[in-house]
């Protein structure tokens, strides 16, 4: 097409960068001719989808035909009694992923030339959509040890400050933000801008000390969390999200999805998921076993790894991570290469079952013995 004579694209939506997904089972099995392929890319539930998630689709099958309910009383009323005192269905608003609830934040609150704060390295969506919308993305680095750096991020406000983005814990590192760490930062930010609390891994975090930023809703400050049913309850397909703000803030959002945002098989997935405790709690205690061991084991191949508080780990493997990845690949095992996530020399693994765990360290440990002796013929 000729740019020249063709439609005028705006300018931000067609420079912003693409959200890069992790790869695909069935093209690494394709490729490689791998039998068994185990993904630990995209931080997904290793017990799979809440069982009776699956029993109550799979009733709601017959009734596709239908248009699915325009309004989500039913699940926002659920998540209200779960999330305790003083807190509503007023409060909520649901989304197709908590990644739909950012970019209608996004568009709600950032116009051409607004800034909005990141903390790279972190969840690369969130500057994906402040550039869509022409705004500026101003970063405040975690620190050396990736903790967030309050003093710089309250010594970056300005007038053009609308949003600040806050992931804890943050994807890719794992690390939080810490109770004294919100209250410092809360203290400093003005009311006319809106801190993001994105808790999409808050079921893996077995800190006490970890922010509890649903109380900053309670107390009416201008604050939005993010949650999924994507991670804990393995709903990642179903594509269900809902943020927990001020009812004002809540009701904005509402006005700015589209109609028919969740589909009918989404809504009572979601509805079934929240009775089914049992899958939660198993889910954490296997992620939150899992990941001391797999941490320890890659400690034990000589690697630097980021303690994390999620249901995956960062790591440093040593050699050019796109070359680890690709051996791994050959070997049946997906992981992430981090650059997309801000860290081009590590690697992030999601924490899986004990056998798939040991599987990925197994092969992990025979394609750095390969690299290494690689590199000692060179040498």
């Amino acid at each position: 097409m000729d740019p020249n004579r063709g439609p005028r694209l705006n300018p931000h939506i067609a420079s912003a960068p693409l959200y890069t997904p992790g790869t695909a089972v069935e093209e690494v099995a394709a490729r490689y001719g791998v039998a068994e392929v185990i993904k630990l890319a995209s931080n997904e539930n290793p017990l799979g989808p809440s069982p009776r998630a699956v029993a109550a689709i799979r009733a709601a099958l017959p009734e596709l035909f239908r248009y699915p309910r325009i309004a989500d009383d039913e699940l926002r009323a659920r998540l209200a009694e779960r999330l305790g005192p003083a807190i509503g269905p007023e409060h909520i608003a649901t989304g197709n992923g908590a990644t739909e609830l950012l970019a209608l934040i996004s568009q709600g609150f950032i116009d051409e030339g607004d800034e909005a704060i990141i903390c790279p390295p972190t969840f690369p969506m969130y500057e994906i959509l402040i550039r869509r919308r022409g705004g500026r993305p101003v970063r405040v680095n975690l620190t050396v040890d990736y903790e967030y750096d309050v003093e710089a991020i309250l010594a970056a406000i300005t007038p053009r400050t609308r949003l600040i983005f806050i992931c804890s814990p943050n994807n890719p590192t794992g690390t939080i933000m810490t109770q004294t760490e919100a209250d410092r930062l809360m203290a400093g930010v003005p009311d006319r801008v809106v801190v993001i609390f994105d808790e999409s891994y808050l079921a893996f975090v077995d800190r006490d000390d970890h922010v509890k930023a649903i109380d900053y809703v309670r107390a009416g400050r201008t604050v939005i969390l993010l949650r999924s049913f994507s991670k804990a309850h393995g709903l990642a397909g179903l594509r269900v999200g809902y943020a927990i703000a001020h009812p004002t803030l809540a009701e904005y959002l509402w006005r700015s999805r589209l109609p028919f945002h969740l589909g009918s098989l989404a809504l009572v997935g979601a509805m079934a998921a929240l009775d089914d405790v049992d899958h939660v709690s198993r889910t954490r205690a296997l992620i939150i076993a899992e990941r001391a061991k797999l941490v320890d084991r890659l400690k034990a191949l000589g690697l630097f790894v980021v303690p994390s508080q999620s249901n995956f780990i960062i790591f440093r493997p040593g050699y050019d991570p796109q070359t680890v990845y690709e051996h791994l690949l050959r070997r049946g095992v997906i992981v992430r290469p981090a650059d997309f996530f801000y860290m081009p020399e590590f690697i992030r693994v999601s924490v899986g079952t004990p056998e798939q765990n040991a599987r990925f360290i197994a092969a992990l440990k025979d394609v750095l013995d390969v690299l290494a002796a690689g590199q000692a013929e060179r040498s």
